[in-house]
């Protein structure tokens, strides 16, 4: 555990927090999913402000996909990776760390862990250093995934499903027609629609339209 507050950056005044923010819930019934809660909502709730005071030339949807892809599992995993917590957590029998989010709900339960430990003022320091260089830089901005891929992962990593897509060709007069999109999470009792010329610009929209939804909604 020194290694992990070393690499954190941030010693724990009560151990009890630290111990349990490594505990799957595989491994006890008392574990790290409530502080992966707790941290989700803090890591979500920092990044939407540095974003906004960071960028004041980006429009709200592009700053939505920014927010996606910082607090996406994949780059969530790649900084659990760097703070080397992989052989800290506590995980049950016949569990593992392979092609899951457990390392990056691990990170976001330590988080949490900091909050109650701490402030947010300390958890702003923490996380200026942790993902501070993992921040995506807004000159990448051409080359972030489509509404629909940044979607997707948001919904596989926060409601373990995918969302689904209804798409249909309306006629708007007798020389016009339109195709509108209706994307669904029925797990989040989401929904959201989209307009566009073509299937794909219609689908692009309510994904975009959902992804706010979801990220604004944490």
């Amino acid at each position: 555990m020194q290694v992990i507050t070393k690499n954190l950056g941030y010693s724990f005044k009560d151990v009890a927090l630290l111990e349990q923010a490594l505990t799957h819930k595989s491994f006890s019934v008392l574990n790290n999913e409530r502080l992966e809660f707790l941290g989700d909502a803090v890591i979500s709730l920092y990044v939407s402000e540095r974003l906004f005071t960071s960028f004041s030339e980006l429009d709200e949807g592009v700053l939505t996909r920014l927010k996606a892809g910082i607090v996406s599992r994949d780059n969530l995993n790649q900084i659990a990776s760097e703070l080397e917590i992989a052989n800290a957590i506590r995980l049950g029998k016949g569990e593992n760390l392979k092609d899951n989010s457990i390392l990056g709900n691990t990170f976001e339960a330590l988080i949490g862990a900091i909050l109650l430990d701490s402030d947010y003022e300390q958890v702003k320091t923490t996380l200026d250093t942790l993902i501070g260089k993992n921040f995506i830089d807004p000159e990448e901005k051409i080359n972030l995934k489509d509404p629909k891929s940044s979607l997707q992962e948001v919904v596989q990593k926060r409601y373990k499903t995918l969302p689904s897509y209804s798409t249909n060709e309306v006629m708007v007069n007798a020389n016009t027609k339109i195709f509108e999109s209706v994307c669904k999470v029925e797990e989040a009792k989401l929904s959201a629609k989209g307009q566009g010329k073509n299937r794909k610009k219609a689908e692009q929209q309510a994904a975009s339209a959902l992804l706010e939804l979801i990220v604004n909604e944490y």
